[in-house]
């Protein structure tokens, strides 16, 4: 009878193999979509050409001009094997040799192009090729063909080509009266929810011992326990002895917070396998039918999430086996002991599908559907053919002598629950669960590369520090660095001692022979956060994906006596150390009891923690006259004319002079407090933005009583009025973010231009624009555009450069600009505590960027890699 995949195959259609081989994870050339990928590519014709359909494409539209019917990747291919296939049976092998080859921009291995096929021994060729070969074959159906190998640069096999043979295949039924049944099931350990190596309490050999796998090549902790029962005459037999055996197991771990667990993958990244030991030959029916009739009814009651993940390893897919002297290893299946309904029902099914397999059809197993099925865990799918498979399992003779037992497979099966496999196994067992809790002790699991970069070694004792709290701790390897190699990860215990997140997988550096976890970044605030709290997200979110922890927090959240701080971290509320770093955003409100300078001074002097933006610069900034003063000295020409209001006639004067001047607190902020005076043929007018107000005065010395009022209440400073470029009836005004990076080095983060229809910007009319539109509008000529767009940056460079000189090193300002009227650049303000307004425009890559800087900086701060 010919199968499913012998017929589905028959035109021996090579996409459809491909994609076949890929669905069950065997190497092989990729189909790539043209669309998509990157070229050079390989097109393709269906059906058979001897090599003549292979052209290399380089672009989507010379493969849309030849009209080819699918694409694959460019491989490199330094060998090409050709191995028959009879069954399970490797028949022959032979190599591709160049004999009189014609030219091709890539080698094409077929006659049509100047190659014959040399016989090669079979010894010769490396295991790994023989098995990708084999199970080639199997997975897309067919009992007998060829298989072309290609080995690639890196020493990796690929399958590039399946032709079926017109070869017959006869199975000879051999009957098998000794039969025997082994079994070698694998287990994990958690503690606390962590993963401990049952090499911890089992040795390596024994009916209990360890798996080979290790937690790190050559650590001697391996992760993985085995349960290797004796062979048995019968199924119930070895469950006897495998029950007896979990028993045993669980004695030797007589611990409450110690769970035994099995199933598919009880830690991603580790599979376990339940691998049934059969004392009989391999042949091709019988690894179909344990296919069919016991690896898919299996994967109907398994977890999907952990189970799909297994299926793409080595020993996860369909017809997974080892040859072994007694006969043959069945690998396909996850740890079946999660409980014991589940156990007795695959020893017995495996049993039942062993003795008849010559009469089980697989007419399923080869259909793309069923196999997309079975690897995408989609068990509902899976679930629609059981009826079938059911009905043929109950006709063969000897289902009535294990029916008993399969009855508790075939209830959850057709109830459509799950064995769940998350659970500590000793429960379904009946087994008794003591109630000692174990101690694992403090330790920190970092990852090998890690320990060398720092020269720490595993088992040795190290201090580690969070902030201000410091611990002793063991070093041990990190059992997932195959999937994360930079991470480290703590204890529960040492956790609890440095009060960090759970959540939190630090990056560490290395002060005075201690480990430094971090960096621990808090941000200095007063809630409520108000329009800051998108911004902290989004600073928060960064630095997780970092490694960094980030948490926002007020003056009266600190705990002094205990160096603790209440915060919201991106998780949510918390206690947390003391940060390595202070990112300072905290405005002082009308109303506050704090005194702010105290506490920064405190945690900066006392604590010695720094901050992004120093105390030095917030007063300097703090203060409009100082910031005048300091930046005159360099940048004269760029500055409105400006001079500190002491007398009522100095108001007189500049009015005069400019016939507009405004009037600034010089400790002010937002445009909080700011007035404008102009003089009009009408009169002069006094234009108070804060209250909205409006008033035109009578005289010169109705402006000079108003002047005295102001310089009773706080200094002020009298500025003239800049006459601004306008765009669509609007005032410009132009932000330039200047950062440091990791390597602290300046640079200009993006510009953005600040429209207003009023005279004086405020949080209530200020709209934000992307800088390169407005300019385009002003500038239509590109280089008079570049020209003023290098004058703003250059401008805002100079002004960093200046502030630095007299405040020192600090990571962020915001330089407020302005054009005037002759195309000249005037400096307006600068701002140390700017607003991220790049969200605003629509730029989130420079708010990434804008945030990633300031990370980086405030990590550099802290003694991590400036990166």
């Amino acid at each position: 009878m010919i199968s499913f995949g012998e017929q589905f195959f028959l035109a021996n259609d090579k996409e459809s193999i491909l994609q076949t081989l890929n669905i069950n994870h065997v190497p092989s050339v990729e189909l790539v979509d043209p669309k998509y990928d990157e070229y050079p590519l390989i097109g393709r014709k269906y059906g058979q050409h001897n090599g003549k359909d292979i052209f290399i494409i380089n672009s989507y539209i010379e493969g849309e001009m030849e009209k080819f019917d699918y694409f694959t990747k460019l491989y490199s291919i330094e060998k090409e094997y050709c191995l028959e296939i009879k069954g399970q049976k490797i028949m022959k092998v032979s190599e591709a040799i160049g004999n009189r080859m014609i030219f091709n921009e890539i080698p094409i291995r077929t006659s049509a192009y100047g190659w014959i096929w040399g016989n090669v021994e079979i010894d010769d060729i490396p295991f790994e090729c023989l098995e990708i070969a084999v199970r080639a074959l199997y997975v897309v159906g067919m009992t007998c063909g060829t298989v072309k190998i290609g080995k690639l640069a890196n020493q990796k096999m690929i399958v590039l080509d399946i032709h079926p043979s017109e070869d017959q295949y006869f199975e000879r039924i051999q009957e098998n009266d000794s039969f025997t049944i082994g079994a070698d099931i694998e287990f994990m350990l958690s503690c606390d929810g962590d993963l401990i190596p049952a090499s911890h309490f089992y040795p390596l050999e024994g009916a209990i011992g360890c798996d080979e796998r290790q937690m790190e090549k050559d650590s001697g902790q391996y992760v993985l326990g085995e349960i290797r029962p004796n062979f048995s005459q019968s199924p119930r037999e070895l469950f006897t002895n495998i029950e007896k055996l979990i028993e045993e197991a669980a004695r030797k771990i007589p611990y409450e917070n110690i769970e035994i667990r099995a199933g598919s993958m009880p830690f991603t990244g580790y599979q376990c396998g339940g691998h049934i030991h059969f004392g009989m030959p391999i042949s091709l029916s019988l690894l179909r039918a344990l296919d069919q009739y016991l690896a898919i009814p299996i994967a109907i009651v398994e977890c999907p999430e952990k189970a799909k993940l297994r299926r793409k390893t080595k020993h996860g897919g369909l017809g997974r086996y080892r040859v072994k002297s007694y006969g043959f290893e069945y690998l396909s299946l996850s740890s079946w002991i999660t409980d014991p309904k589940l156990t007795k029902s695959v020893l017995f099914l495996a049993k039942l599908v062993a003795e008849h397999h010559h009469e089980l059809i697989c007419d399923y197993l080869y259909h793309p559907v069923i196999q997309q099925a079975y690897y995408n865990g989609n068990r509902f799918l899976l679930r629609k053919i059981w009826g079938d498979l059911k009905e043929r399992l109950m006709r063969t003779t000897s289902f009535t002598q294990y029916q008993n037992e399969l009855d508790a497979l075939f209830s959850v099966i057709e109830e459509g629950n799950i064995f769940e496999e998350s659970i500590d196994i000793r429960r379904n067992w009946g087994i008794g669960i003591p109630k000692e809790i174990y101690d694992p002790g403090c330790n920190i699991q970092i990852p090998k590369g890690t320990r060398m970069k720092f020269n720490l070694q595993v088992g040795d004792k190290a201090f580690v520090s969070a902030g201000k709290k410091i611990s002793a701790a063991t070093i041990q390897p990190y059992p997932f660095s195959f999937r994360d190699s930079n991470r480290v990860y703590l204890s529960k215990k040492l956790r609890e001692r440095l009060i960090v997140p759970n959540d939190w997988h630090p990056r560490i550096s290395m002060d005075n022979g201690a480990i430094i976890l971090g960096p621990i970044i808090g941000i200095l605030a007063a809630r409520p956060f108000d329009r800051q709290t998108t911004y902290f997200h989004h600073l928060m979110r960064i630095a997780y994906e970092r490694k960094m922890l980030v948490y926002v927090f007020e003056p009266q959240d600190i705990i002094w006596d205990r160096q603790l701080i209440r915060g919201t971290a991106l998780t949510g509320e918390g206690i947390f150390p003391f940060p390595s770093v202070i990112y300072d955003r905290y405005f002082i409100g009308n109303e506050t009891n704090i005194d702010i300078n105290d506490i920064r001074m405190k945690l900066q002097s006392s604590y010695h923690i720094p901050f992004v933006n120093s105390q030095k610069l917030f007063t300097v900034t703090g203060n409009k006259w100082d910031t005048h003063q300091l930046l005159m000295k360099e940048h004269d020409e760029y500055l409105p004319d400006t001079c500190l209001l002491e007398k009522q006639s100095e108001i007189t004067d500049m009015l005069n002079q400019y016939g507009e001047i405004y009037l600034k607190p010089i400790g002010g902020s937002m445009s909080m407090g700011v007035i404008r005076v102009i003089r009009r043929p009408t009169g002069i007018f006094w234009f108070d933005f804060s209250q909205n107000i409006t008033q035109q005065l009578s005289s010169t010395e109705e402006l000079n009583e108003m002047a005295m009022q102001l310089m009773k209440k706080s200094s002020y400073l009298i500025q003239e009025g800049i006459r601004r470029k306008q765009v669509d009836g609007k005032n410009l005004e132009i932000r330039v973010y200047m950062q440091k990076n990791g390597q602290q080095k300046w640079l200009r983060t993006g510009m953005v231009s600040r429209m207003t229809t009023e005279e004086v910007l405020t949080e209530e009319t200020e709209r934000n624009v992307r800088l390169s539109k407005i300019l385009s509008k002003i500038y239509p000529n590109p280089l008079e555009k570049s020209k003023i767009t290098q004058q703003l940056a250059e401008v805002s460079k100079r002004v960093v450069t200046t502030l630095e000189k007299e405040v020192g090193s600090f990571g962020e300002l915001a330089v407020d600009l302005c054009i005037d009227q002759y195309d000249s650049v005037k400096l307006l303000e600068i701002n140390a505590k700017p607003d991220n307004l790049f969200s605003q425009i629509k730029a989130y890559k420079l708010r990434n960027i804008a945030g990633l800087r300031l990370i980086n900086y405030a990590a550099s701060l802290a003694g991590y890699d400036r990166d």
